[in-house]
């Protein structure tokens, strides 16, 4: 059963509990396949979805790239993407909106985007407003699931620990039953704000609050926070993804990427076994291993790099677990770009003369 996220203070003249056939449904999730969403139901008084849906279309073979928002009218159902392009769900149509009802369109995804995503505040700021000893709500961002923790220490991020033994339970549902180092896109609720931060499941180190089943703390990090093992100013990659994630920013991010950046969010989604963001990387090849089958991929350093205007070879070296074998490589990842103008996406990968160690 999916979810829906209360839209706080957006608009609410806008919103209506009973959608009427012709009222506009704009709907934000983080990731296509994500059971937890965000809302917002428009009255059409002013003529909006007649303007959508009497807007003419052209046939159209792409796909919906990097999605934004999914629209619903009555019985229709559009797509609208990251390059404020329209496709009517299941039609093989591009919908050539007029340029006013794409700007009315783009104001009202932003207001829903803001809803559901959190601010992207460093570190350095968020901890003056989550002190040690504080409370504050945990929120996945693919699943919806909702529990309450107690920041307890914690110097370059939060170490905290969930409240009871029932906000353990959600937290270990969040990851399968199964404890995990994987990094998850969060939002951290405190006094009303929502901010963007990622957490791992493990519980590792001390822990003091007595009855919740949870033996030591967790991690979570926001914009900016570094491991407290690692004596550097450097941030963690794939908790800084997920902070990209919970932001809303991982989308453009993807857009702007260089060849390299590019390749390291590849490495770091299939580091978090995070499907949806590996294929925000891609344009949808079949990959030479099982994705569930991949652990521990870790960049031991770059072979000689080739980059064009249009195509662009970046060999790197990796170590890596397959199933229960430890491995390393070269892994050769071809990227291609139509113009210029174009975004950057992985074709190919290649994977040479993997050895076991």
């Amino acid at each position: 059963m999916k979810k829906t996220v209360l839209l706080f203070f957006l608009f609410l003249l806008l919103c209506s509990p009973v959608h009427a056939a012709g009222d506009v449904q704009i709907i934000v999730a983080t990731s296509p396949a994500s059971p937890f969403y965000s809302h917002l139901s428009i009255q059409d008084k002013h003529g909006l979805a007649a303007s959508i849906t009497q807007s003419p279309t052209i046939p159209s073979k792409q796909l919906p790239e990097l999605p934004r928002a999914t629209i619903r009218i009555g019985e229709k159902e559009y797509v609208y993407d990251s390059f404020s392009r329209m496709y009517e769900t299941g039609q093989k149509k591009q919908v050539l909106l007029p340029v006013k009802v794409q700007t009315e369109l783009e104001k009202r995804i932003s207001q829903v985007e803001k809803a559901h995503f959190g601010e992207p505040l460093d570190w350095e700021s968020v901890r003056k407003a989550f002190k040690r000893m504080a409370y504050a709500d945990v929120i996945d961002l693919e699943t919806g699931a909702a529990f309450r923790v107690q920041r307890r220490a914690g110097s370059r991020h939060a170490d905290v620990q969930p409240l009871t033994k029932q906000d353990t339970k959600i937290m270990k549902q969040v990851y399968q039953g199964k404890w995990s180092w994987k990094r998850r896109a969060v939002l951290v609720a405190i006094d009303g704000k929502k901010y963007a931060a990622s957490m791992n499941g493990m519980p590792h180190g001390a822990g003091a609050i007595a009855g919740n089943n949870f033996r030591g703390h967790f991690c979570i990090h926001f914009k900016g926070s570094t491991l407290h093992r690692r004596r550097s100013n450097t941030p963690d990659p794939g908790h800084s993804l997920m902070v990209l994630k919970a932001s809303g920013a991982l989308r453009q991010t993807v857009i702007q990427a260089d060849p390299q950046q590019l390749v390291d969010i590849f490495l770091t989604s299939l580091q978090e076994q995070d499907r949806s963001t590996l294929d925000m990387t891609t344009n949808g090849f079949p990959l030479p291993f099982s994705f569930n089958d991949m652990h521990s991929v870790k960049k031991s350093g770059l072979s000689n790099q080739t980059a064009g205007l249009f195509t662009a070879v970046v060999p790197v070296n990796i170590s890596y677990i397959l199933g229960k074998d430890k491995k390393n490589g070269v892994w050769v990842f071809l990227l291609n770009r139509s113009t210029p103008l174009d975004r950057w996406k992985i074709t190919s990968l290649k994977i040479d003369s993997p050895s076991r160690r």
